[in-house]
């Protein structure tokens, strides 16, 4: 930078000038890139399916650890579920995948049952001994 040949004053301004203009651009460029992603992020569909997600793994968390669907928990959760997806299912576009996760959930404890039934059927008795 401090280069100060009498053939070329101007080079190192010039290049200088250059990298601070390319700088610049880039930086634009990452600024705009953001606010892009920030503003898809905050659409009614982008923040439903993440609501969605963070339902599910709730709801899994609460599957995985029964306790919390024994005594007082399960009484307090089926309000929040309720309410979201009737706040869910007021959206137009929500509608095919909220019956989607509904018919899936069916299918689902219906195979469980029956499957549970099942073993409960099929599980040998053990003659006594005398």
């Amino acid at each position: 930078m401090n280069n100060h040949d009498d053939d070329r004053p101007m080079t190192s301004i010039e290049l200088r000038k250059e990298l601070l203009i390319t700088q610049g651009a880039r930086y634009r460029s990452g600024i705009l890139n953001s606010k892009e992603k920030v503003v898809s992020g905050l659409r009614a569909e982008s923040l439903a399916r993440s609501a969605i997600k963070q339902i599910g793994l709730a709801v899994f968390a609460a599957w995985r650890d029964r306790s919390v669907l024994t005594g007082a928990g399960l009484p307090a959760m089926l309000p929040m579920v309720i309410g979201g997806i009737s706040s869910l299912w007021r959206q137009p576009k929500l509608k095919p995948l909220i019956r989607g996760v509904v018919i899936a959930g069916s299918v689902a404890s219906a195979y469980t049952l029956f499957s549970k039934f099942r073993k409960k059927q099929e599980e040998p008795t053990t003659p006594e001994m005398p």
